[in-house]
């Protein structure tokens, strides 16, 4: 897929959009005092000419890591720009090196790359057998590694992740359509995530059944996250608990959260969608959050 922003149309390619702008335009032209719509002549000079920028948009590509093996190395500080670092440098339960895992699966990594060849965002997925729903992440990630023989019956998207700079722009949707054409042709009849609620860190005491009830005045999810999903045909299959389990060190902890931990107990974390476990006596953390299954039929 790819989109790019043209400087400068022909004089023979040009005649074709003044009705299209004359048409989306048309409120500001019947309601104003003052006249804002350019003639046809005004319009056609501005669209010929190369010095009149034609959009704030710079050229996007959107490519799998099958085609683009040269910006993997960009990958791991993308995630380091947007995640917490306990959920990148803890140690997960699953017990699988998720990097080799993903690098093993290049078609289902689907990249987002700018007009200067930068990576602002990165979908990543791994392909699964059967239409069984693991048990959240950690299952996902142990159910692809234990996937031998290559089977892509259903994708798993593991995360989506979009750059600081580029955020507020719609590419977490793009990013979200890339991942459902990727999965439609490696074959796979539907596309499932165990979404992480974006908005569920500010409510780290409240469970995941009642965050999940929540809504908005006009009655969609209350959770950002879930409700762009809603809105590009996912559905909700409930909720899985638990969803990943991070442990560490209390001095590992500690590292990651630029906090100390005093004492044993729980402690809400940034970040964290549920309070982190502390056991001085045994210089452990435990982590542990549930998460939304919600599944894309292709």
């Amino acid at each position: 897929m790819r989109v790019t922003v043209e400087t400068v149309l022909s004089t023979a390619d040009v005649g074709q959009f003044h009705p299209a702008y004359e048409a989306g335009f048309d409120a500001p032209r019947t309601r104003a005092a003052a006249r804002h719509l350019l003639t046809e002549d005004e319009f056609n000079t501005e669209m010929t000419d190369p010095r009149i920028k034609k959009s704030d948009k710079s050229e996007m590509t959107a490519a799998t890591l099958a085609e683009r093996p040269d910006l993997a190395a960009q990958v791991p500080g993308l995630l380091e720009s947007r995640w917490p670092a306990f959920l990148l440098a803890g140690r997960a339960a699953h017990g699988i090196n998720l990097p080799e895992l993903l690098l093993s699966h290049p078609g289902h990594q689907v990249l987002l790359i700018n007009g200067d060849n930068d990576l602002i965002g990165a979908a990543l997925s791994v392909p699964l057998p059967g239409e069984a729903y693991p048990t959240g992440w950690d299952g996902a990630i142990r159910a692809a590694a234990d996937n031998t023989e290559g089977r892509t019956d259903q994708v798993c998207a593991l995360s989506i992740t979009v750059a600081p700079e580029a955020t507020r722009k719609g590419l977490a949707g793009r990013l979200v359509q890339a991942l459902k054409q990727s999965a439609t042709q490696a074959g796979a009849r539907r596309l499932i995530l165990p979404v992480r609620p974006t908005r569920k860190a500010d409510y780290p005491l409240t469970t995941m059944p009642a965050y999940l009830n929540w809504r908005t005045e006009h009655g969609e999810m209350f959770d950002p996250w879930l409700r762009l999903h809603a809105r590009h045909g996912a559905e909700l299959v409930g909720i899985t608990d638990p969803a990943t389990t991070f442990t560490g060190t209390v001095a590992e902890w500690e590292k990651w959260l630029d906090m100390p931990l005093p004492q044993s107990g729980e402690y809400v974390i940034p970040g964290g969608l549920a309070p982190l476990t502390v056991n001085l006596a045994a210089d452990e953390g435990v982590y542990t959050e549930s998460g939304v299954w919600m599944r894309y039929r292709l």
